[in-house]
């Protein structure tokens, strides 16, 4: 799928679709040591992976020339979801 966005898509998208492959990447990589998904070291790398995936769903919105959307458009602050993410918000308020 990835080599068809060289192929297919505009660089814009290309490029969107590449960052969220390579940061995927970097969640596999993380699982594969054996984090869980409660662990800090997942979420370092699980939510700029989601921040990537919306950087995408964007950029394809854009070019079909759609309603594009903010993460105020569903009334969150950020696309990366450490905001909404009950283990993260965890850590921040225990001040981990």
């Amino acid at each position: 799928m990835r080599e068809r966005f060289f192929i297919d898509a505009s660089a814009d998208v290309a490029g969107a679709g590449q960052a969220m492959f390579a940061q995927l990447r970097a969640v596999q990589r993380v699982v594969g040591t054996g984090a869980g998904h409660t662990s800090a070291a997942f979420h370092e790398a699980y939510h700029p992976y989601l921040d990537r995936v919306w950087a995408y769903r964007v950029a394809v919105r854009e070019e079909l020339r759609d309603r594009t959307f903010s993460p105020a458009s569903f009334g969150w602050d950020d696309w990366d979801g450490k905001d909404r993410c009950p283990i993260c918000r965890d850590e921040l308020t225990m001040g981990a």
